[in-house]
Order: C-alpha cells, then structure tokens, then sequence
C-alpha cells in the first residue's frame, strides 16, 4: 500500500467566515466540512496501519538475525583465525585446520579459546606439524645418485680418452658440439697433445 501524505492531515476548527454572509447554505458548508475530516481520518488510518504492517515486518526480520548470529558463533571462524594469526602466527591453512580440530574437540570441556591456543597438547602439536613440514621442505630437493663433475663436460677431458661422448654422458648439444670441433681440430694438427 502506498503512502501518499507522510503528515496527518488535520483540517482546521476554524474556518475563514469573512466571506461568508446571511445567504451561505450553512447546511451544505457543514456537510463539506464533515467531508473532509472523514477524508482525513481515512487517509490517516490507511497510513497508520500501513506504518503498523511496516514496524511488524522490521520487528520479524529483526528477529531473525540474531539467530543467524548464534549459528555463526559455533564455527571456527574470522574471530578465531585473527587470534591464532597474530598471537601464534598461524597463517597456513594446514596449521589452521590442525587448530580447527583440536579446538572442536576442546571446547566440549568448556575451555576459552585462548586457554586452548596456550595448552600444550595444542602448541606441541603446532610445533610437531612444523618441525614435520621444514624437514620435508628440506628434503624435497635432494637427488641421489652418482656425483657427477663439470670436467666430463670440458674438451680437454675428451681429448684424453680418445672417444667423442654420447648424449647421454654429455646432455647438452652446445657442450657436445665444442668437444666435437676440438676433437677434429686435434686431429688435423696430429697430435694427441700439443707437445708431440
């Protein structure tokens, strides 16, 4: 429903009477009156339940959301990561579901959340998870197998054995290819050494 006047209306006691004379119909001025406060009140009534059914609509969806609140307040949510980040330093997603879990589980007992961040079954675990994670990091890029030395891949090397590498045993073409031209220049001056 929509509201045309946002003010009562209010139709004045008195009315200017100075044009008025002894030939007015007093009687058709009294209706015309009486049809304008009735017009007024109408009005006024339309518009008081329509701010009603407004206040009522507010009062229910003010209702709620505090129920969307009290479902919020059992996640782990913004609140928890912020306190973990700032006073822990918790700010990878694995550590963040290793604080989620264990904090569900403690928060059956009644503990605070920061009574939880301070225990040590908590801080062990987070200190176990990082020690496990820094050594896999650091054995991540380790390779095994035969050490292998940057003179296979000089000339000289080749000019020694006698024989051209393979690409296996050199796999890089340009190196390759060096060690090539210096094996066929050294066999156009004849020598194996450059003394003989």
């Amino acid at each position: 429903m929509e509201i045309k006047n946002e003010v009562d209306i209010e139709i004045p006691d008195e009315q200017n009477l100075e044009g008025l004379d002894d030939t007015t119909d007093w009687k058709g001025k009294a209706s015309e009156l009486q049809k304008l406060h009735r017009e007024a009140g109408i009005r006024n009534r339309e518009r008081t339940k329509a701010l009603k059914d407004k206040i009522t609509d507010l009062e229910k969806n003010s209702q709620k959301l505090p129920e969307k609140i009290e479902k919020k307040s059992d996640e782990f949510g913004l609140l928890e990561k912020t306190y973990l980040a700032s006073m822990v330093k918790v700010i990878d997603e694995e550590e963040v579901k290793l604080a989620e879990k264990g904090w569900n589980e403690y928060k059956k007992f009644g503990g605070t959340f920061e009574s939880y961040v301070q225990h040590p079954i908590f801080t062990g675990q987070l200190e176990a998870h990082r020690t496990a994670k820094a050594n896999a990091d650091a054995t991540s890029n380790i390779r095994g197998g035969a050490g292998g030395t940057e003179t296979k891949n000089t000339p000289g090397y080749w000019l020694a054995k006698g024989t051209p590498p393979t690409a296996e045993q050199v796999p890089d073409k340009k190196t390759r290819v060096k060690i090539y031209r210096a094996m066929m220049t050294q066999k156009e001056s004849g020598g194996k050494f450059y003394n003989e």
